[in-house]
């Protein structure tokens, strides 16, 4: 297995935007309070590790930030049964269904963010 770990896609923006904006949802619902700087950082952290990529710590600051700004859009969603449902299975399985209502949503505005944003590396 190789070690080499290959900076972030366009596509993988998306999805570490995404994984950082479900687990402040996550955060949200647990605690009804949105989580401190090291969550996200040890969030990046995490989906770094697992998909072999690398960040600068700027491009993680800036997509945890605007994962906090998508957060609180959707975080009346975690009133529906139907997104309480879809932030227990991302906190009981540390990955994303993107097939889930929830994940669908939030995905489509982490897309729409960073084409917005153009948020670089």
């Amino acid at each position: 297995m190789s070690d080499v770990r290959h900076q972030l896609s366009p596509r993988d923006r998306v999805e570490l935007l995404c994984w950082l904006t479900c687990g402040n949802l996550g955060a949200w619902y647990l605690n009804e309070a949105w989580p401190e700087p090291s969550f996200q950082v040890q969030a990046a952290h995490k989906w770094l590790d697992r998909h072999m990529r690398t960040a600068d710590w700027l491009g993680i600051a800036r997509l945890s930030a605007l994962a906090v700004d998508i957060a609180r859009q959707h975080a009346s969603f975690v009133d529906a049964e139907w997104a309480r449902d879809a932030v227990e299975e991302i906190l009981n399985t540390d990955d994303l269904d993107f097939q889930s209502r929830l994940v669908r949503n939030v995905l489509a505005d982490c897309q729409r963010a960073l084409a917005d944003k153009r948020i670089a590396d």
